[in-house]
């Protein structure tokens, strides 16, 4: 191994870095695509998680070509819905993805989030599932998990080969949220939890179903604190409702 190749890659990395100082990018660009390699910028974002339940096991029943086909007509229509609400995929999971949402105040962003996840809910029960019923595939199911705050944005790569990362709380945060929902029961094809920087944000409190139910209730609880208060320990909710705000 050429180690004074990757320590000169290295060095040209920390340059460009150096170029785009952490003071002056506090904004995401209207276009993310115009960070350079080695460019970051921190916001506040809202960060969601989402994942097809059991993937693996329809990938048996279904067989290779049949799953494919299966799972391409889910991303295809469920990006879509990520997109209208302002959503940038960051990393795709091959049966999910992560997407952010940084546009707006922080109310706007946690609101796109929980609205996207509410729409893709709608999606798959309204669209997706009795297509799939009807055409011998099998039913989907996804888990989501939402979280807010500070998240550190940044393109690694070289040349066109290039990627944006996501670093911070609410990335790993809304990961763990996704996997809590494996001990929950799905509704309308879904669980979302989301944590309680989203909650605060939002102020879920001053919201009713449309049947005057509760949205929402107490899930459990995370390490680490609040980035609006501090609180200790983190809350995370079971989003139970499926109106948009």
């Amino acid at each position: 191994m050429n180690l004074n190749k990757y320590q000169e890659l290295f060095e040209n990395f920390l340059k460009k870095r150096d170029e785009h100082p952490e003071e002056q990018g506090r904004k995401v660009p209207d276009d993310i695509n115009k960070l350079v390699i080695g460019g970051t910028r921190t916001v506040k974002a809202a960060i969601m998680v989402f994942d097809i339940a059991d993937s693996k096991k329809v990938l048996e029943e279904l067989g290779k070509e049949r799953y494919l086909e299966w799972l391409g007509i889910t991303l295809h229509c469920l990006f879509h819905c990520v997109d209208d609400y302002n959503g940038n995929i960051d990393k795709y999971t091959g049966d999910g993805a992560m997407v952010s949402f940084s546009f707006g105040s922080d109310e706007d962003r946690c609101k796109n989030a929980l609205n996207c996840a509410i729409g893709l809910s709608k999606i798959i029960e309204g669209i997706l599932n009795p297509y799939f019923l009807s055409n011998d595939f099998k039913v989907l199911n996804i888990r989501i998990g939402i979280d807010f705050g500070p998240t550190s944005i940044e393109r690694i790569g070289k040349k066109d080969k290039t990627q944006l990362i996501l670093i911070g709380t609410p990335t790993n945060n809304a990961k763990i949220f996704e996997e809590r929902g494996k001990n929950l029961k799905f509704k309308h094809n879904c669980t979302i939890c989301i944590g309680y920087d989203v909650f605060s944000s939002i102020n879920l409190t001053k919201y009713k179903c449309d049947q005057g139910y509760s949205l929402y209730f107490e899930a459990g609880t995370i390490e680490g604190e609040s980035f609006i208060d501090s609180s200790n320990p983190y809350k995370f909710y079971e989003f139970w409702c499926r109106r948009f705000f």
